[in-house]
């Protein structure tokens, strides 16, 4: 037993490592970065691995009952939480293949610190381009600022690749100020009304795609229809095996917050026509 705990830790801190040598960022992007919750977990099975062989008895066993008792609660009401989430974000809502979208945002999910985009992020373009040809009225909002601790914007480079794979430039609309999906949203339903001259409103009653990961889909199909887009879908796009399992437990957190930020403070609202 302590030796496959110990095995798990060495794997846990492996899987880490990887993630970060796969798509390097910036010293304090990778010291801030949510795959360290691997290296946590790793340390952690190391440390009780370690434990047992030199007490001869389990860390468990030290824990008092109240505490064991609280622990165990806290632990089966977070896996039933997180059963539930992963069963909404499994099933977004997804563009069926006679359906037309006046427009398509394409959403960044992250750039290296030398400015090339990741695979799951190309793959992201690889849909958009093969939707925006099948659909040539259709426009794009490519979708990204600068993050914090990385010097480059996604969306100019978003931008290049789709020219690279076809797109007509005058077909896209770059957004390059967005934090995050909330203001990849809102700046990009500004972006459009300022395009085509017309409201806000119309914009969010205007059929539109979203393109992102399939594990980002929902969460940004939600936020979306929270903001007031009416009539909103998505493309979903692939991600490289190994990322998978990091991808959808960090979407389980992030859904689970979205929801307790919605239950707890109504945010985020509506787009208004005052953008």
């Amino acid at each position: 037993m302590n030796i496959l705990l110990i095995i798990l830790g060495i794997i846990c801190i492996s899987y880490d490592a990887t993630l970060i040598l796969l798509n390097p960022g910036t010293f304090w992007d990778n010291v801030f970065s949510f795959t360290h919750i691997w290296l946590a977990l790793g340390a952690y099975l190391i440390f009780v691995a370690i434990y047992r062989i030199k007490t001869k008895h389990s860390f468990w066993s030290v824990w008092k009952r109240w505490v064991k008792l609280t622990v165990v609660s806290l632990g089966a009401m977070a896996a039933i939480i997180s059963i539930i989430n992963l069963t909404l974000i499994l099933n977004p809502a997804v563009v069926g293949a006679d359906e037309k979208a006046d427009h398509v945002i394409l959403l960044g999910g992250g750039i290296s610190k030398d400015g090339v985009l990741p695979k799951s992020v190309l793959n992201r373009v690889e849909k958009t381009a093969e939707y925006l040809n099948k659909n040539p009225e259709s426009i794009c909002v490519v979708t990204g600022g600068t993050l914090d601790w990385l010097p480059y914007a996604e969306a100019p480079e978003l931008k290049r690749q789709l020219e690279a794979r076809g797109i007509s430039p005058d077909r896209i609309l770059v957004e390059d100020q967005a934090k995050d999906t909330i203001q990849n949203f809102q700046l990009s339903c500004k972006m459009l009304a300022e395009y085509k001259q017309t409201s806000v409103q119309e914009i969010l009653e205007t059929p539109t795609a979203v393109v992102t990961s399939r594990f980002h889909l929902r969460r940004s199909e939600r936020l979306a229809r929270r903001m007031g887009f009416t009539n909103i879908k998505g493309i979903p796009a692939t991600c490289p095996p190994v990322y998978v399992l990091h991808n959808y437990v960090r979407e389980i957190c992030a859904y689970v917050k979205l929801n307790l930020r919605i239950l707890l403070t109504g945010e985020p609202k509506r787009i208004s026509n005052s953008l």
